[in-house]
């Protein structure tokens, strides 16, 4: 069975979706910039953010530009996007940005290391979230935020879910807003604040 890191190592499908999303990035990763911002405090100079799942990097492109003093690590198991997003980073003037092989589960990243860990539409991906954000607890600070953005699941209706799945496969609407709070209570966060609306949930946790 492929999973979801072996199906991105194709060359001709990493570069596809990239196309895709850059061209659509200032209409699906500069909100969720906006909003992560407008969320936190203003962080210190030369904060650390990790953007699991960065795939292309855009995320991360879009946060530069509201925080070009932070540093940045774009973390994702596919080799083949993090190629594309360390050329997307270059063509953005991000001389702090770094790519690294990994996985949310296992990120290679040390302990109490990070300021900020965002991932955008890829949580429905991890293999194991609830050892992922056991990974995100540890790698973020004391105090450190961590900021997530995926498809609602309470948002498939029994008809929603029967019209879907004949032209989408539905993995991506893997969580409840709730079932994710209930996650991050496990792993040991808390102030964990966000909303379900519509297609999708957001939702802002803390190590204490």
């Amino acid at each position: 069975m492929t999973t979801h890191a072996e199906s991105w190592q194709d060359e001709q499908r990493a570069q596809r979706y990239a196309r895709q999303t850059k061209i659509g990035s200032r209409i699906i990763y500069a909100p969720f910039a906006r909003r992560i911002v407008q969320s936190l405090t203003a962080l210190k100079e030369g904060a650390t953010i990790v953007d699991l799942g960065t795939g292309p990097g855009l995320l991360a492109i879009e946060l530069h530009k509201l925080w070009p003093q932070a540093k940045f690590i774009g973390v994702d198991p596919s080799s083949e996007m993090l190629r594309i997003a360390r050329e997307n980073a270059d063509e953005a003037g991000m001389p702090d940005f770094e790519a690294r092989l990994g996985a949310a589960e296992e990120t290679s990243l040390p302990s109490d290391s990070a300021d900020l860990v965002v991932s955008q539409y890829s949580f429905h991906e991890w293999e194991d979230p609830q050892k992922g954000l056991g990974e995100v607890f540890r790698i973020l600070k004391p105090g450190g935020h961590l900021v997530l953005n995926d498809y609602n699941r309470a948002w498939l209706s029994p008809w929603k879910r029967k019209l879907l799945s004949l032209i989408h496969h539905l993995e991506m609407f893997g969580f409840t807003f709730d079932q994710v709070a209930d996650l991050l209570r496990a792993a040991g966060f808390d102030a964990i604040e966000g909303q379900s609306k519509g297609l999708q949930w957001f939702v802002r946790a803390t190590k204490p």
